[in-house]
């Protein structure tokens, strides 16, 4: 059995991974109903919030218990993904029994491959189907009261003509966003576990979110960053609430930076794994 299947199949059998995928579930299908019961509870807030789905979609609805709880385990959810399948076998005997089956490389890629493609598919699935539950919840799609109109986002923000074209195209824009940045977050900690080779399973859990609440605390401290915070451009609210526009370059640039970041650590990582028999 090849590297990628043996990967593939550890990681959804996982707990942790497991765990993700419940929490995640729970929130995209149970928050918007979770709304849809407080508009059964005050019927009068109709005429003044409104029953636009693109006001409720989990991301945009930052209100709502769902979308706090997502952003609370962000960065727990992006070591909790990696199901501490690497720290485990190199931590037993498991480690040189996968590597002289065939060779260290094509197993530390391995690695990367099905762990970043599990993540994204877990964390975009789930995102689409609360987006699919918030509009069968929320069908009408043409009532825009008051509250709607202060969440569109700023002229010349990177998703403003996305919205004008379709409000769904921004819903896709921010969902595939979220994906994608999990899943880079996903790398950034198992190439921390690779580099490290932490003893401790709490360790390799807790360093790599100590470091990326310490990185998003320092770009939350200065106004300046806030356009380069991926936190902040992760959130739908943030091109319709902050002064500083978030533009385009400023999404590439801070994406492409952490991709760079990680292809950096994943080629230490390598060439290590070529020098020398671990």
């Amino acid at each position: 059995m090849s590297y990628l299947k043996v990967d593939f199949y550890r990681l959804i059998r996982d707990k942790k991974v497991i765990l993700v995928v419940l929490v995640m579930l729970a929130i995209a299908i149970i928050d918007p109903i979770s709304v849809t019961r407080h508009f059964d509870q005050y019927p009068g807030s109709v005429k003044t919030i409104g029953l636009n789905p693109f006001q409720f979609w989990m991301l945009m609805n930052s209100v709502s218990w769902g979308n706090n709880l997502y952003h609370q385990i962000f960065w727990i959810m992006s070591v909790l993904l990696t199901g501490l399948i690497y720290h485990e076998d190199k931590n037993t005997s498991m480690y040189t029994y996968q590597i002289i089956r065939k060779s260290r490389i094509q197993y530390i890629v391995s690695k990367f491959v099905s762990t970043g493609v599990l993540s994204f598919a877990i964390l975009f699935a789930a995102l689409e189907i609360n987006v699919v539950m918030t509009y069968t919840l929320f069908p009408d799609t043409t009532q825009m009261t008051e509250y709607y109109q202060h969440i569109i986002p700023q002229e010349g923000s990177f998703v403003y003509q996305a919205f004008l074209s379709n409000p769904m195209k921004e819903v896709q824009v921010y969902t595939f966003l979220n994906a994608l940045a999990v899943t880079i977050f996903v790398i950034f900690s198992l190439c921390l576990s690779m580099l490290f080779h932490f003893k401790n399973r709490y360790v390799a859990l807790l360093v790599p979110v100590i470091i990326l609440y310490g990185i998003t605390y320092i770009f939350d401290s200065f106004p300046p960053l806030f356009a380069y915070n991926i936190r902040m451009i992760l959130q739908p609210m943030a091109v319709s609430a902050m002064t500083h526009i978030i533009e385009w370059e400023n999404v590439f640039f801070v994406f492409g930076g952490w991709m760079v970041l990680n292809l950096v650590m994943i080629s230490i990582i390598l060439v290590k794994s070529r020098d020398r028999y671990e």
